[in-house]
């Protein structure tokens, strides 16, 4: 069993997935706001000027090219199926729960910290376009873990040293409030299962499979 197969039976264990969405709630309703606000007070944005490297990681476009670039390159220049497939599969990886993500946003439409420190909005507001009310689930949380996860599929190897990567990313989008804690813990779990149900339906038509066949 890979280790996503073993992160993912655990994670989707009942009283486990219960007592994670209830920590989910638990900060939405009790912690979120004062964490956040003591965030803001320390100002991390300057005292730890890293973060704003690392939270950079998170960001979509640095991505989805080099994914297409590569499988077009092993497609038509220098042909390997396998690479080209795992390019493939590490885009679907990015793109499904990115468009997932971004639908939540506006359908939920929950208040940035930024519109909790400036007008003392918190919550859900619900079918948002404006940017200000897509905080839940955090975007770069999930591009940062749909790529670690589709990287340590395609390299079990690596995977935890990956996850970490992914979460120090998302540790970074609370600490410099750009995001609560409650937004990353949903986009962390969400990606899972939406990259578990693309593993299931590309395992089932069989499809891509020299993406993770032959893992290194």
């Amino acid at each position: 069993m890979s280790p996503f197969d073993k992160l993912f039976k655990i994670m989707t264990k009942p009283l486990v997935a219960f007592i994670y969405v209830s920590l989910i709630v638990l900060f939405f309703v009790y912690f979120d706001k004062p964490l956040t606000s003591y965030l803001y007070i320390l100002d991390s944005r300057h005292g730890f000027p890293i973060l704003s490297y690392v939270t950079r990681l998170g960001i979509g476009a640095l991505y989805l090219p080099t994914f297409i670039i590569l499988g077009l390159f092993f497609r038509y220049i220098r042909k390997n199926y396998e690479c080209e497939a795992r390019a493939w599969f590490l885009l679907l990886c990015l793109f499904i729960p990115s468009i997932i993500c971004v639908f939540l946003k506006i359908t939920l439409g929950r208040a940035r910290p930024s519109m909790f420190f400036e007008a003392q909005q918190y919550g859900f507001y619900w079918f948002q376009l404006n940017p200000h009310f897509w905080s839940f689930p955090s975007g770069h949380t999930t591009t940062i873990m749909g790529v670690v996860m589709g990287l340590g599929v395609v390299f079990p190897r690596y995977f935890y040293a990956l996850l970490l990567t992914g979460i120090a990313v998302a540790l970074s989008r609370v600490l410099l409030t750009h995001h609560y804690v409650s937004d990353v813990m949903t986009a962390t779990y969400l990606t899972m299962l939406e990259i578990a149900l693309i593993l299931y339906v590309l395992r089932r038509k069989s499809w891509l499979a020299p993406a993770w066949d032959h893992t290194v």
